[in-house]
């Protein structure tokens, strides 16, 4: 049958010429240009995805399995099915071995399919809050709450901060009483990395309490009819996080041990009650991961699986269960003439174990400003910390897992619409993978 519609890889590769050769040309740097970079990435990925091999690998993940053809979803199940078994039960035969290496090397043809996305992606380079005051949807509503929260007429003047994914971030100028009240709006954006921020703003105002530098939360906002999504408002903490002198890097090195040592139990209205032991904590955090990346796809992640049973199984605590940043490192803490401020950006916060935040901060976070013997060296100096290799490696792959996991997340808001900027598809497919490829190399290498 003739029609007069283009195939999609021909109204792709126009959609990925008129950007290129017309669109991007003529911006200038900046945002709308890096804006439409990344629908370039979308377009090559389309492209790539199109050309890529799912049904041969699905046919060649059958073959493994010894069944009929089936589709991808059930091949998923049981695949996943067979390497968790595996690990609970001990017994290595040839058939897991075989299925595993079609899933690696399916691993590896997703990575490139995706790495037009990873290209374009643009990560969250701290800078610093904008002085600029814009018109933002916001305004007319976060205006009539303020004058309710502070019970008389504000003048209110927002800015849009650039920084992570997990929440949009408002800078508030209030003006009330004839003084200017500087103010920080934390919006939850669907659930981004599966957390939210009542219990994010209840650690962060417990930690303040107990002398801990963390923004003084002063209102938490549950009503979404607010503004679509809940909220909480912070103080504004003078500091910037920019790294110029790299003597700022060592006392937050000393300040991310500090928190180590703080009585975890402080943080229990926003957590709960402190697991009764290292391995109990470990284990509610994998069922946590694994929880969020369940809600979040339709189809089981056979090495996710796998590997989040080996670490459960094998994974030690190297001390007291502690209070677990879960973000650290550069970029989320702001400083002053040498001095730290402030620790940012809590979502992630946790009881667990400090091993957790140190191989997050030095073999992730962090990796691009020294390699991970000079972090190791660094947290050895400053806050007296070190780990056996084995141990190191292993907590590696628990972070490794739990980016894998919660990167899921922007895949399910993207294909809800909630958010549909090409940095969420980058980060639920790209940058997810990205973490699964690694955290399978680390249990490889372990098991």
């Amino acid at each position: 049958m003739s029609s007069s519609r283009g195939a999609d890889p021909a109204l792709w590769r126009s959609v990925q010429a008129t950007l290129e050769d017309l669109i991007i040309p003529s911006l200038r740097p900046g945002y709308e240009r890096d804006s439409a970079r990344q629908l370039v990435g979308v377009a090559r990925y389309v492209l790539a995805n199109e050309a890529g091999g799912s049904e041969s690998r699905d046919a060649i993940l059958a073959d493994a399995l010894g069944s009929e053809r089936s589709d991808h979803a059930e091949l998923m199940e049981r695949a996943a099915d067979l390497l968790v078994g595996h690990v609970s039960d001990g017994t290595a035969t040839a058939e897991v071995d075989v299925v595993r290496k079609q899933l690696i090397a399916a691993l590896a043809e997703e990575i490139a399919e995706a790495a037009p996305l990873l290209e374009t992606f643009s990560g969250h380079t701290p800078v610093e809050a904008s002085e600029d005051a814009v018109e933002v949807p916001e305004l007319g509503a976060l205006t009539t709450w303020f004058e309710s929260a502070f019970g008389q007429p504000v003048d209110l003047a927002l800015s849009v901060m650039v920084g992570g994914h997990s929440r949009r971030m408002l800078n508030a100028k209030v003006g009330v009483g004839g003084q200017v009240e500087e103010l920080i709006v934390r919006i939850e954006q669907g659930g981004m990395f599966g957390t939210e921020g009542t219990s994010e703003a209840r650690v962060m105002k417990a930690i303040a309490e107990a002398g801990y530098p963390a923004p003084r939360v002063r209102w938490i906002e549950t009503d979404e009819s607010v503004l679509g999504q809940p909220f909480f408002v912070m103080d504004r903490v003078p500091g910037s996080p920019v790294i110029e002198d790299p003597a700022v890097i060592d006392t937050y090195v000393a300040k991310l041990h500090e928190l180590h040592q703080v009585d975890p139990s402080v943080a229990s209205e926003g957590l709960g009650p402190v697991p009764e032991s290292g391995k109990a904590a470990i284990s509610a955090m994998i069922d946590r991961w694994l929880g969020i990346y369940r809600d979040s796809v339709t189809v089981r992640i056979p090495l996710l699986e796998e590997s989040a049973e080996w670490l459960r199984a094998n994974l030690r605590p190297t001390g007291p269960v502690v209070l677990v940043h879960g973000d650290p490192g550069p970029g989320n803490f702001l400083h002053v003439d040498g001095d730290i401020t402030a620790l940012t950006d809590w979502e992630l916060a946790h009881y667990g174990d400090a091993a957790e935040d140190w191989t997050y901060f030095g073999a992730i976070r962090a990796r691009r400003m020294h390699d991970v013997a000079t972090w190791r060296a660094i947290f050895a100096e400053h806050a007296g910390v070190s780990f056996s290799d084995e141990d190191w490696l292993a907590w590696e792959g628990f972070n490794q897992l739990k980016g894998a996991c919660v990167n899921l997340t922007a895949l399910r808001i993207f294909n809800d619409g909630v958010i549909t900027t090409p940095n969420l598809l980058a980060i639920g497919t790209a940058v997810h993978l990205r973490f699964l490829n690694r955290l399978t190399e680390i249990v490889g290498t372990l098991r």
